[in-house]
């Protein structure tokens, strides 16, 4: 018997500062995930620039790929970005050998909202 995987898509749900870090201190991948998305979304665009790069390195492939969306969603959504930080991520993860489209679609977003419209690039 085939099983696929089933994909549910949820909301970013609205940040409640208490239960979002609980849920990214957990250890648990889903909640950690749901977090990084919360807090790229809806918290300060530094504070969560500084969750997405530190969990960008995550040992868990699906959290750090998240990460790496979640900086994306920083540079639409906020329109800033620490552009020499996102220099040195990407160091990293090609040592860590991550070779995959939301890398491309992070710079993507990076060009488009911040580097492309003068907007804040520090």
């Amino acid at each position: 018997m085939n099983k696929r995987a089933t994909l549910v898509y949820e909301g970013v749900k609205e940040l409640d500062r208490s239960r979002t870090y609980k849920s990214l201190l957990s250890g648990e991948t889903g909640e950690q995930i749901r977090a990084i998305l919360t807090i790229s979304w809806h918290d300060d665009w530094r504070f969560a620039q500084d969750v997405c790069f530190k969990y960008a390195r995550h040992t868990d492939y699906s959290v750090r790929n998240i990460a790496i969306v979640g900086i994306g969603h920083i540079a639409r959504i906020h329109g800033a970005i620490e552009i020499g930080s996102v220099l040195a991520l990407l160091a990293d993860l090609r040592h860590l050998g991550h070779h995959h489209g939301s890398v491309e679609d992070m710079l993507s977003d990076i060009m488009v909202y911040v580097a492309r419209q003068g907007r804040r690039e520090i």
